[in-house]
């Protein structure tokens, strides 16, 4: 299709410029449309999310699209209604995900295949599209799959972890993590509760991957998301936490190693590995007080808000002076 474009292009020369142009804003169209439909969370059904991360070439993506086609994307604000008349504005409103199984898992997974494709046939087309554009014009075209093609791999993972985290039931696990008893004096063979809670929900959350419709590659891909979450909501939960000893940080290891151990008879995917930002994160707390502010500007995985519980923990289990504790911390916020 970019093909039969450009060759229109080269019978139109005095508007082909135009018409490209006119090819970027519907795909940046097209490309917003995936994103609002498909890239955003549901968080009416898991209670508080936790932040949404997105690429640095997604955000930059977006934002140009907001920018050059703002007139064409505002419809899309505008609440879905079952009773209200159909709308002919460019932009369709989407659906809700109960409209949806599983949170609409295998729309999801084919609207990141589609705008895949497309970025997939205009890369194809991009040496056509460049030899009908005038030297001068040729800076749009770059721009272009620069910041809008090149992004798409982005946009596709976004939208699989979120389908992941929508899947993944785990949303609340934070605050349970961060509620379990730190506190203690010994260290026993027993592990904490929310292990087994969080093992059940992935087990869940694969028989959901199972019986998606989605191919195996797919599964696996979206298996690796899940862990990811976990590690994730681990590391949220243990930032949280208020008092521990050094008892209960050596607990935190071993509920890590029960869960990596769990996670190894639900899928053949080696998981440690996704999971050592945990074990890192655990072993922080026996650092040298010196050393924070350096350890927190080598492990930017970590928010600043994850650093600064972690620093408040082990100041008040320590005994820190105030002073060292709010240097360190004002340090660590003011970032690199």
């Amino acid at each position: 299709m970019m093909d039969k474009y450009a060759r229109l292009m080269q019978k139109l020369e005095i508007v082909n410029v135009e018409l490209f142009k006119g090819i970027c804003q519907l795909f940046g169209i097209f490309y917003h449309y995936i994103y609002e439909t498909f890239g955003n969370q549901d968080r009416g059904q898991s209670g508080k999310s936790l932040p949404d991360h997105q690429s640095f070439r997604l955000r930059v993506a977006l934002s140009k699209i907001t920018q050059d086609s703002d007139q064409w994307i505002k419809p899309q604000s505008i609440s879905y209604s079952p009773s209200s008349p159909v709308s002919m504005d460019v932009m369709p409103t989407a659906p809700p995900s109960s409209m949806f199984t599983l949170y609409g898992l295998k729309e999801r997974c084919a609207a990141a295949e589609t705008i895949s494709l497309v970025a997939r046939v205009l890369n194809r087309s991009r040496a056509h599209l460049h030899s009908v554009l005038s030297q001068s014009n040729t800076s749009i075209l770059e721009e272009f799959f620069g910041t809008m093609v090149d992004s798409v791999p982005d946009l596709a993972e976004h939208i699989h972890r979120t389908s992941a985290r929508m899947l993944l039931h785990i949303n609340g696990y934070p605050d349970k993590i961060a509620n379990a008893k730190w506190e203690v004096k010994e260290l026993g063979m027993e592990h904490n509760g929310y292990v087994d809670l969080l093992l059940g929900e992935f087990k869940h959350y694969k028989t959901r991957l199972d019986h998606g419709g989605i191919s195996k590659e797919l599964q696996d891909l979206l298996l690796e998301y899940g862990i990811d979450s976990i590690a994730e909501v681990l590391v949220e939960g243990l930032s949280r936490v208020k008092r521990c000893t050094d008892e209960g940080r050596a607990l935190m290891s071993l509920d890590l190693q029960v869960l990596i151990n769990g996670l190894l008879h639900i899928v053949s995917a080696n998981v440690r590995p996704k999971l050592q930002i945990v074990d890192t994160f655990i072993k922080a707390y026996y650092l040298p007080e010196t050393e924070y502010v350096h350890w927190a500007r080598s492990h930017p995985e970590y928010s600043k808000s994850q650093v600064v519980g972690l620093v408040n923990l082990v100041a008040t289990m320590k005994g820190w002076k105030r002073k060292t504790r709010l240097e360190t911390i004002e340090r660590i916020e003011a970032g690199p």
